[in-house]
């Protein structure tokens, strides 16, 4: 079964520039891979108004899974669990689960002289704080656990922005049931020169016309005519792969016949 999908990046550091997101772009390519639909990719700043206002926006989209990432950690401007716990209109508490998991964490790393100040603070513990009914999910990565909260039929997952630390999660929690309900994603193309984006574009919309089940679309490379990538996507589609291959051959001809190039 294909599942939909929308990804809420959170952090000040990303909207002012100083952060780059590839967290994004890196689920984003799993989740697609196995034949899912990513249906949004948000980004927004560290605002409890702001998170729970896009929690329930999201939600009021009735997506399979939301994954959020960053705004996890023990700082005063890290409220994203407040913020989704206002959001679910569910009140964050003490999860004993958690509380475990931080503090072994934070032990090993002091042992490990990582860390010099050792014991559970006060900013330490505001990590164990999880909206009610939250399943903690292991960080074997850093020491924030990520979280899992069912709200109707939509699965949250709540991930760390340190990409090391999402990865490691997304990999252990989500990447098994994005390969549990796998659906078919078909991907292929070639580059052409010779011939701009501009003078293949209606021969491209006439072929879309003839395979409504295909998404097909033109990436300029290198200037205006000098490459141009083509390819074709497609998701679920019964005889995909023939379909496809049927429209690149189609476009490869009117390529040759436009004097292009194919590389």
């Amino acid at each position: 079964m294909r599942l939909d999908v929308e990804i809420l990046v959170i952090g000040n550091e990303i909207l002012i520039g100083k952060t780059q997101d590839t967290n994004s772009n890196w689920m984003a390519k799993r989740i697609t891979k196995y034949g899912h639909r990513l249906r949004r990719i948000s980004t927004i700043g560290d605002s409890l108004e702001e998170i729970s206002h896009s929690v329930k926006d999201i939600l009021s989209r009735n997506p399979n899974i939301i994954i959020t990432s960053g705004g996890m950690g023990p700082t005063f401007d890290d409220m994203t669990l407040e913020g989704i716990g206002i959001g679910l209109n569910r009140k964050l508490k003490l999860n004993d689960h958690a509380y475990n998991m931080i503090k072994k964490s934070y032990e090993q790393a002091h042992k490990q002289k990582i860390l010099k100040l050792e014991g559970m603070t006060k900013e330490r513990v505001k990590m164990a704080y999880l909206p009610e009914g939250s399943t903690p999910l292991p960080n074997i990565r850093g020491t924030a656990p990520g979280v899992k909260i069912t709200e109707n039929n939509t699965t949250i997952f709540i991930l760390p922005g340190v990409p090391s630390e999402m990865k490691a999660m997304f990999s252990n929690s989500i990447k098994p049931i994005l390969k549990e309900n796998r659906g078919i994603f078909i991907e292929r193309g070639f580059i052409f020169e010779g011939i701009g984006e501009s003078q293949i574009a209606p021969h491209v919309t006439a072929v879309e016309g003839k395979y409504p089940q295909l998404w097909i679309k033109t990436h300029p490379r290198i200037g205006l005519a000098v490459e141009v990538e083509l390819s074709i996507t497609a998701f679920n589609v019964e005889n995909g792969e023939k379909l496809a291959e049927d429209a690149l051959e189609e476009l490869r001809k009117v390529i040759v016949e436009l004097k292009g190039k194919i590389k």
